[in-house]
């Protein structure tokens, strides 16, 4: 009898405690539900800090369950809208930019700046101020008024360069060999593996590349601080920003003080008393207090399709791109009478030779309805996202977006060497066929498997030619000699012919309305994010935040999560791939 009392009073006591966590619970989501505070304090002074994940759509990366202190996945057109909702709110007096490193892309970053810079159009301020500024960081805060900086910082703005590590060797001392099959000259992803060093056209690529980002930046900060762009060559040659005192002399700056001292010169602008509170509102705060309305006729639609991330096959992950997925998407496209128009924006380096024709295809039927598509590219739109934008009406490009590499590759690691020789181990077959094992890492492929493997590699080459050839209105041999994998940025991709339009996505809405014969649209984003069980409950836990898609909010691990993401793709990589030949990073 005892031991039915104990368990029937723990079976009971189970009972309710899992009633009163899900009644806490319940009426938690109910408590913010009802309590969302719309009121801005006058006289505040908007904090932006950059140093975060900004995916092209509001929360469209993977969440954390467990980083309670995790910051919002703000997409970039949302932030663009936050800060032209700024611009207008009586409420906001300026902007107060406080990041010093930011890991973004550079069409993203030069987004931004045009934000920022219609912006000051206003009669509100842009103020910054750092420890420090990387150069990307320096690149977004150029825009401000006043740049401050800490007394013992520095401004670390020295040019763009790239460092590749290659493999080879050190595989081949491992007893490691790659099968390699490529096409196009300037298809350089495979280099590390078969090469020790960079070849020429490799080199040649990337120097102009590079050239074309340094132009965008020069362009913005001779513009901003008042250099010529002889001065300012020689300020990162001499690395005048090195530290405080001579990022200043360089007129890299404005002012050296700490941040209590920047905060009296707030307060005498804003006209507020010694040691008063300034209302400083940071962008998860502000965003959660307005509306971002997107005005127009239900019946008259533009839609974004978001193809950000990895090209990959058989996954469903957010930030990625997927047969699945983006086949459901453009099916409730096509079923949507309301839809007169699609925007392909496209941030995506490549991937799957394969996901990438299934898309391909997806927005050929999009057309034959009669659904003119407009491709905006962001800091990528290379081979395979190249691919699916091919056959767009119009493709509108960044100046510094990362572009073309229109080339295949695929590889086979050779690791019969170091099993046999390194390790002692060796392995014997018994087969019906010949090709019955074909892609063994421990078995040396014959000379007629190797030419099989070339001929399709070189095939799917020739699709893409083609695909691109039949969509930008060239001949097979012009889009060739522009093609073999290599990299151009957005501006000299308008100059050959891949790009029609140097602008935004705003552009690009624009532009697709107009070619549905639409004076008015409102405007519907794909995919939708669907909203992770546990967001409401540490939403609730995080005062003051808003409804979250959970990314972690220290920089470590931010780059780790995105180092590790990019590793993950390229090891589950199946079939001829149509991907950068790098990751670029741009600090």
């Amino acid at each position: 009898m005892k031991q039915f009392f104990k368990f029937f009073t723990a079976s009971c006591l189970g009972v309710f405690a899992a009633i009163a966590l899900i009644f806490l619970v319940g009426m938690l989501m109910v408590s913010m539900a009802a309590s969302k505070d719309t009121t801005v304090a006058s006289n505040s002074v908007l904090k932006l800090d950059l140093g975060r994940v900004i995916p092209e759509k509001s929360g469209n990366v993977k969440t954390d369950f467990m980083d309670l202190e995790a910051a919002e996945a703000i997409g970039l057109r949302d932030l663009k809208r936050v800060i032209r909702n700024a611009a207008t709110d009586d409420n906001i007096e300026g902007i107060m930019l406080t990041h010093k490193d930011v890991s973004l892309g550079q069409a993203t970053i030069k987004s931004i700046v045009d934000e920022l810079n219609a912006f000051k159009e206003t009669d509100k301020f842009i103020y910054a101020y750092g420890d420090y500024y990387g150069q990307s960081a320096y690149f977004i805060n150029s825009t401000a008024d006043s740049i401050f900086l800490n007394p013992n910082g520095m401004v670390d703005v020295k040019g763009y360069a790239t460092m590749i590590p290659f493999f080879k060797e050190g595989m081949d001392k491992l007893g490691v060999k790659f099968d390699i099959f490529y096409a196009g000259n300037f298809k350089s992803a495979t280099e590390p593996y078969r090469r020790n060093d960079m070849s020429e056209p490799n080199k040649l690529q990337t120097r102009t590349f590079l050239d074309g980002m340094l132009d965008v930046f020069q362009e913005q900060i001779t513009t901003a601080r008042g250099f010529d762009e002889a001065t300012l060559d020689a300020i990162m040659n001499d690395y005048k920003g090195i530290n405080a005192k001579s990022a200043l002399a360089a007129n890299l700056v404005d002012e050296l003080l700490f941040w209590d001292d920047l905060q009296d010169k707030l307060r005498a602008k804003l006209d507020i008393k010694e040691n008063g509170e300034i209302d400083f509102i940071d962008l998860e705060k502000y965003k959660s207090k307005i509306t971002l309305t997107e005005d127009g006729p239900r019946d008259s639609r533009v839609a974004i399709v978001y193809a950000e991330g990895t090209v990959g096959y058989g996954t469903d992950e957010k930030g990625s791109i997927t047969d699945k997925k983006y086949m459901e998407i453009f099916e409730k496209i096509r079923a949507n009478k309301k839809i007169k128009a699609v925007v392909l924006r496209v941030n995506s380096g490549g991937g799957s030779a394969l996901t990438s024709d299934i898309i391909h295809k997806e927005i050929a039927h999009l057309k034959s309805d009669g659904i003119p598509v407009v491709s905006s590219f962001g800091d990528y739109a290379a081979s395979g996202g190249y691919y699916i934008a091919a056959n767009s009406d119009t493709i509108v490009s960044m100046p510094n977006t990362l572009t073309g590499s229109i080339g295949v590759f695929s590889m086979m690691p050779n690791a019969r060497e170091l099993a046999n020789d390194k390790l002692g181990v060796h392995f014997d077959t018994v087969r019906t066929h010949q090709n019955a094992i074909m892609m063994s890492p421990f078995l040396e492929m014959s000379p007629k498997q190797k030419a099989m493997l070339q001929s399709e590699t070189d095939a799917i080459y020739d699709q893409f030619l083609k695909i691109v050839a039949e969509g930008r209105g060239m001949t097979i041999e012009e889009t060739h000699a522009i093609a073999q994998g290599r990299v151009w940025t957005g501006t000299a991709g308008k100059e050959i012919g891949l790009v029609d339009v140097i602008g935004d996505l705003e552009d690009a809405i624009k532009i697709a309305g107009n070619m549905a014969g639409l004076d008015e649209w409102k405007i519907k984003e794909y995919p939708s994010i669907k909203k992770e069980w546990y967001e409401d409950i540490l939403k609730g836990l995080n005062e003051g935040s808003s409804t979250q898609a959970l990314i972690p909010n220290d920089d470590l691990s931010r780059a780790l999560i995105k180092d590790y993401s990019e590793l993950k793709s390229i090891m589950e990589m199946q079939g001829p791939q149509c991907r950068m030949p790098y990751i670029y990073k741009f600090d």
